[in-house]
């Protein structure tokens, strides 16, 4: 009898080990394309993790899945699930407002009793090199309409609103290392040259300090702490820290000897009174005196209760700034837009899709950029939202997709391979984070995939040279 149980024992035991044995996909690996078999058994991924997911359009049929449902960190492949609720909420022609405007009189001499305001409406592209306009022409535009309203001097102060977003610019999940960095610069209700300067550097000898020529534009207020050290090997590893509001940052690292020029960028630490001191400055240059102060709404409580306006720049259509953050893939650019879809328009990402009809489980939004590494997304979402927006032609999301082979930080994926030129495709990449999403057209069909690499053994260009192989070699 006790054998009898014994033997039940181990039979159940067999029984509930098999039922708890979970597939590696949706289906069994072997049933994969051999393409998928040979990227998901390759050595480089072994103690890595993965999403994998891809669609024929026309046939509406899934062409391969691995762990399509898992929720990775997806990196830059993020500013899909931002630009493409953004382009849809507020349409491609959407321009976002800086307005120039006064209280009080302007007499016959030409002085203006009273206040100047700059007040922001969330346009991350004014004076910004990503986009065609000279980086100072809507100052020259100011100056030109301040003429014309004949102000020859303002005996007040210039008062910046720049809190349409508040001013937790900085999403509290982004890493301190990012912090002072050009890629990561807070988001406020204004904006300034990407929120950017350049600091210029030249080094001496070995073990000595380089030396800090200054900066461009130049920032009037900020000191640094210098820790850098020129190294003898030739090898460059610098960067700046600090955090928002703060007129400080720290420079540490090393860098090549005996250079005349160095530079790196930074972060505006605050963008909007940074740019009442840049105008204040542009007025005296340009022949109108001003002696006031520069402020910004986050000191000040004062605000015009009867403005008259001077003059008003628009920004790039919505359309044009996420082709630019897209194919650059600009962090800066994609918090905008995230703000202003969360806090102008009042529409949460993660439940815009969810009322879309997508199954939004995998997904955590801390930022809109994906820098975060709070952040998650599943293969299988970010397909399904390229599905939706290819239903959504008049749109034309595709065409603000860079070009792989060809554009911004895809010009090198999948290069001298039949799909370079034929695939739109969005990078995203970080610290052990590598993925990739977009169309793609291949013997007049055409598919929309997305795959993301969370961790990896070697180098990040032998994990790409794979993920090249399992593209080419599905499709």
């Amino acid at each position: 009898m006790k054998k009898r149980v014994c033997l039940w024992i181990v039979l159940l035991g067999i029984f509930l080990s098999s039922c708890t044995k979970l597939p590696v996909s949706s289906g069994e690996l072997s049933s994969q394309p051999k393409a998928v078999k040979e990227f998901v058994g390759a050595e480089i991924v072994e103690h890595g993790d993965l999403s994998f997911y891809a669609v024929d359009l026309k046939m509406g049929k899934v062409v391969a899945a691995h762990r399509e449902k898992s929720a990775l960190v997806p990196a830059s492949v993020m500013k899909i699930v931002t630009s493409a609720a953004a382009l849809e909420v507020m349409g491609g022609d959407k321009t976002f407002e800086t307005k120039l405007m006064y209280e009080g009189k302007i007499d016959k001499a030409g002085l203006l009793k009273g206040d100047l305001y700059i007040q922001g409406g969330g346009d991350p592209t004014l004076g910004s090199d990503g986009i065609s306009a000279a980086p100072e022409a809507f100052l020259a535009d100011w100056v030109k309409e301040m003429k014309k309203a004949r102000i020859t001097s303002v005996n007040g102060d210039i008062i910046v609103l720049d809190d349409l977003f508040g001013y937790d610019g900085i999403p509290g999940k982004w890493l301190w290392e990012d912090m002072g960095t050009d890629y990561a610069p807070g988001t406020y209700g204004i904006s300034i040259f990407d929120n950017i300067y350049t600091l210029y550097l030249s080094s001496g000898g070995p073990g000595t300090t380089p030396k800090i020529i200054g900066t461009k534009p130049e920032m009037k207020d900020l000191t640094f702490d210098n820790q850098a050290v020129v190294s003898p090997d030739g090898k460059r590893d610098i960067y700046v820290r600090g955090v928002p509001f703060e007129n400080r940052r720290g420079f540490y690292g090393i860098v090549p000897e005996n250079r005349a020029e160095l530079t790196i960028k930074s972060d505006i630490p605050d963008p909007g009174f940074f740019l009442g001191q840049y105008f204040s400055d542009y007025m005296r240059k340009n022949g109108i005196k001003f002696k006031g102060k520069v402020t910004t709404a986050r000191v000040t409580a004062k605000r015009p209760k009867n403005p008259v306006i001077l003059a008003v720049t628009e920004s790039a259509p919505v359309s044009e700034i996420i082709k630019v953050l897209l194919t650059r893939s600009d962090n800066h650019y994609a918090e905008h837009l995230f703000q202003l879809l969360e806090k102008v328009e009042g529409v949460n990402v993660v439940e815009f899709w969810k009322e879309k009809g997508l199954d939004v489980d995998s997904l955590t939004m801390k930022d809109g950029s994906g820098l975060s590494r709070g952040d998650t997304l599943s293969a299988k979402l970010l397909t399904d939202i390229l599905v939706y927006m290819d239903e959504k032609k008049e749109l034309k999301f595709e065409e603000l997709l860079p070009i792989a082979g060809q554009d911004g930080t895809v010009a090198k994926f999948l290069k001298e391979t039949p799909l370079s030129g034929n695939a739109r495709v969005k990078s995203g990449s970080m610290s052990g984070i590598q993925s990739y999403a977009g169309y793609l057209e291949k013997d007049g069909k055409r598919y929309v995939f997305a795959l993301i690499v969370n961790h990896w053994n070697g180098d990040r260009t032998d994990l790409r040279n794979e993920m090249e192989k399992l593209l080419n070699g599905l499709f």
